[in-house]
């Protein structure tokens, strides 16, 4: 309920009387008890602790687990890089070998007649 809605708000200050005056100050009373206050200051603490938690402790966690990630991300490129790598250095190996003895071999005049 709204106090514009009194009749009596319509007198001025002096011609309301102490039973109008009461009435007034226990209507804003019951109003005033009427507010979930506990609610109201809860979601206030709520709200605070949303805005402060992620500034101050977050940021360590997200740095942290990027951190461990990439490291992890890192040591398994390696380690597939370095088995595939050796693979391909191997095969290059050999590569380079074959045509080292075919060029050897084309020195020496035998490659000519064997091809």
């Amino acid at each position: 309920m709204t106090l514009k809605g009194c009749h009596f708000l319509n007198e001025t200050p002096f011609e309301l009387d102490g039973v109008k005056l009461r009435y007034i100050k226990e209507s804003e009373e019951m109003r005033l008890a009427m507010q979930p206050w506990k609610l109201i200051k809860r979601v206030k603490e709520i709200e605070q602790e949303a805005y402060a938690e992620p500034e101050t402790v977050q940021p360590k966690d997200i740095k942290q687990t990027a951190a461990v990630d990439l490291s992890k991300r890192l040591q398994d490129f390696r380690s597939l890089n370095d088995a595939s790598g050796l693979k391909a250095l191997e095969e290059w190996r050999k590569r380079k070998m074959e045509r080292a003895r075919q060029r050897a071999l084309e020195k020496n005049g035998t490659g000519t007649s064997q091809a």
